[in-house]
């Protein structure tokens, strides 16, 4: 016999995923959105590539939406931006990050890193410094570490004050790290003004890997930050062969669909309760 209940619940998701997808939203769509709280983070975890086991997770936005459900980032945060909305959704987000995890930190491994995404608009937002102090302070019962991403989706201008401003955040213990390296305005002069502990490879790069014989791209990138003595974490690992490929070449971190999805805090916990290790999905 055919479960309807389960059979609607499907259907229902399908219909959410197609609408979401086209989703067009309006600013004061988003600003009732941050003031009722519909922004939600949600949390991939990456992977110490040795071991297999959880290292860190990045908290990634989702708009939950009453009509389109999840409503992916592409589709929102690119307006934050424009419309000066990013500060406040950071905000809540790391708010909502805090009330998620601050009970259940002490279930995690040891010195798990909890990775936020900023924009340029974030930088130099006191109220963003005063978020990560209270995120690490909250998050000390196992020693986690805080991290900012630093995405490239709009140029840095490297001023006296935006370097004390980053200087302020690693005199807080708080790691910063190049997302998308490779791809956008990054270029060794960023690795020199904000001397980041990590460079993400960029998924571009990474999905070449099994396609390519050439893998002369990825294999610079690895080589430079290993050079550099920088940590690496690679985004986007989607295969069996691409995540071979970069244990092989020694990386300390992966991350992608291979081995999990982003999940809301309840499933993130649940598969880490299960035993430390995220299986492929």
């Amino acid at each position: 016999m055919i479960n309807l209940l389960n059979l609607r619940t499907r259907m229902n998701a399908r219909f959410a995923r197609y609408f979401s997808g086209r989703f067009n939203a309006s600013v004061n769509a988003l600003r009732t959105a941050i003031a009722q709280r519909q922004i939600v983070p949600f949390y991939q975890p990456f992977m110490d590539a040795g071991t297999g086991q959880i290292a860190g997770i990045e908290v990634l936005a989702r708009w939950r939406h009453p009509l389109y459900g999840a409503v992916s980032p592409d589709a929102f945060i690119p307006l934050a931006e424009q419309h000066d909305l990013i500060v406040p959704l950071t905000h809540l987000l790391m708010q909502q990050v805090i009330a998620d995890l601050q009970d259940q930190i002490h279930r995690f491994p040891v010195g798990t890193y909890i990775c936020i995404n900023i924009s340029a608009q974030n930088c130099l937002d006191p109220g963003f410094e005063y978020d990560t102090r209270d995120m690490l302070s909250k998050f000390t019962a196992n020693q986690s570490h805080v991290v900012v991403e630093i995405t490239e989706r709009h140029p840095l201008h490297f001023t006296p004050q935006l370097s004390n401003w980053f200087a302020a955040l690693r005199q807080a213990n708080i790691s910063l790290a190049l997302d998308d390296f490779g791809t956008g305005y990054s270029n060794l002069s960023y690795i020199s003004a904000l001397n980041p502990e990590f460079i993400k490879i960029d998924k571009l790069f990474v999905s070449q890997i099994g396609v390519s014989e050439d893998t002369r791209l990825v294999d610079s990138v690895i080589d430079l930050a290993k050079n550099m003595h920088l940590k690496i974490i690679a985004e986007g690992v989607e295969t069996q062969a691409q995540a071979d490929y970069l244990r092989r070449k020694q990386i300390d971190f992966m991350q992608g669909y291979y081995f999990c999805k982003p999940l809301p805090a309840s499933e993130l916990i649940h598969q880490v309760i299960a035993g430390g290790r995220v299986l492929v999905s």
